[in-house]
């Protein structure tokens, strides 16, 4: 994994709160943005919740389907 140099603008205040809580600022906001990266994959996979509901077709059957128009050939995933 590479590093980059970043310019970024924030407000003064959240800066000098952010320099009294770490001498290394960049580490700082290196994770911060991680925690907000996780927070958003939670918020994503919680939206995605039901999205099969209400379909006539089971999961399996509509994935299998897929596979299969797509010109893959994949075992059956059904038990």
């Amino acid at each position: 994994m590479g590093l980059i140099r970043a310019s970024i603008t924030i407000p003064e205040d959240i800066y000098d709160k952010a320099k009294n809580l770490s001498d290394n600022f960049s580490s700082l906001v290196t994770e911060a943005l991680k925690e907000y990266f996780r927070k958003a994959s939670i918020q994503n996979a919680k939206k995605s919740f039901g999205s099969w509901k209400g379909r006539e077709e089971d999961s399996i059957d509509i994935v299998n389907k897929m596979r299969i128009d797509m010109g893959r050939n994949y075992a059956s995933r059904v038990d």
